[in-house]
């Protein structure tokens, strides 16, 4: 049993080596943990240097929608969720808060006005679910 002791320890080390040194196991572990605050805080770092990360972008939104924020940078995420298609749990509640706030500014381009769109139908097959 002692023996085997020594090989225990070390597989226990690498493996939290490999969670500490990989960003996005380590932005799963903070997660997993409740503490979305580092988590948002080292995706936003790493989006910052590498933009290409599609796979960061789902897990931002995420954390975004949860704090319920619809400041300027969570609406940027939600904005490039829609556009590049990411998969999204909650894509229908992201084209309403991005219509809104659309609206708001008074934007008539044609990305406001398929979001737009997009947000209305949307609203309407949900209601016609909830009507019957």
């Amino acid at each position: 049993m002692i023996a085997v002791l020594p090989f225990i320890l070390l597989f226990i080390f690498l493996i939290a080596m490999l969670v500490w040194f990989s960003p996005d196991l380590r932005i799963n572990y903070l997660v997993w943990r409740g503490n979305d605050k580092k988590a948002r805080l080292l995706i936003e770092s790493i989006l910052n240097q590498n933009p290409e990360r599609l796979n960061l972008y789902h897990k931002l939104a995420k954390i975004y929608y949860l704090e319920n924020r619809r400041d300027k940078k969570a609406l940027r995420i939600y904005e490039t969720i829609l556009k590049l298609k990411v998969p999204f749990e909650w894509r229908d509640e992201l084209y309403t808060i991005v219509a809104k706030h659309y609206v708001m500014e008074g934007r008539k381009d044609t990305d406001a006005i398929r979001i737009l769109e997009k947000a209305i139908d949307k609203e309407i097959i949900r209601t016609k679910r909830t009507a019957f």
